[in-house]
Parts: C-alpha cells; sequence; structure tokens
C-alpha cells in the first residue's frame, strides 16, 4: 500500500511522530504546500498514484 503525505505547513514534533507510525511498512511519499508555488499537477498525481492520503495542516 503506497501512503502520500500531504503538510500545509512545516510538521510538528508530533505530526513526525504520527507520519512515522503511518508510514510503518509501507511504501510513503510526501508533498509539501508550504513553499513559494507548490507544483499542483504533481500533487495531483500523487495523490491518484497513492492508495492513501493524509493531509496535515
Amino acid at each position: 500500500m503506497k501512503i502520500l503525505q500531504v503538510y500545509r505547513s512545516a510538521p510538528s514534533d508530533e505530526t513526525k511522530t504520527l507520519v512515522e507510525i503511518l508510514n510503518r511498512d509501507r511504501e510513503a511519499d510526501s508533498f509539501d504546500l508550504n513553499v513559494a508555488a507548490p507544483d499542483y499537477d504533481q500533487l495531483v498525481q500523487k495523490i491518484i498514484d497513492a492508495d492513501q492520503t493524509v493531509c496535515w495542516w
């Protein structure tokens, strides 16, 4: 199973711990929205490719 982690802001220590737990035994990818110009086309493709997507605010 492939999981995608999407971050709207920089992850806190608690978020990093939860992400580690969720990513365990899975193929994991991430995408940062907290950059100057996020590549939304790439985000859409990553969402399509993933079996599960988790968004962190």
